[in-house]
């Protein structure tokens, strides 16, 4: 039940992510007419934590940050994204399971206010060298 509110929590920051790759200007996901009223609509509480996901996901060490990303931004099957992150499914899935208990208690960190892991600048850094 634990791993279903941080799995929420990833898909929406998967959103977010996919969001800020674009600068939110990406195609709509209906035409206008067809929306719900408040379908499509990015709220305040939404950013918050899914910047807040995005902090957890970079404390994270670097193989299960890796599991995550692959798992919730990329398309594929499992076994493609385990190949991916060059280990076999049951290592894949393991990690993706580790991942989500750390991402718990990064989440309860965040709400205490706590510091997380230092992980998150040497993320940073991977990333702007790729």
């Amino acid at each position: 039940m634990l791993d279903t509110y941080v799995i929420s929590q990833l898909g929406l920051w998967a959103l977010w992510r996919v969001r800020r790759s674009d600068g939110g200007l990406g195609f709509p996901r209906k035409s206008n007419f067809a929306k719900d009223e408040g379908s499509g609509f990015w709220t305040p509480e939404m950013e918050s934590a899914a910047y807040s996901m995005e902090k957890c996901v970079l404390a994270l060490r670097s193989d299960l940050r890796e599991a995550v990303i692959q798992e919730f931004t990329k398309i594929g099957t499992q076994r493609q994204k385990a190949s991916d992150c060059h280990c076999c499914l049951s290592t894949y899935k393991s990690r993706l399971a580790t991942a989500y208990r750390e991402l718990l208690g990064y989440l309860n960190d965040v709400a205490a206010e706590v510091p997380l892991p230092r992980r998150e600048m040497e993320a940073q850094n991977v990333e702007m060298t790729a």
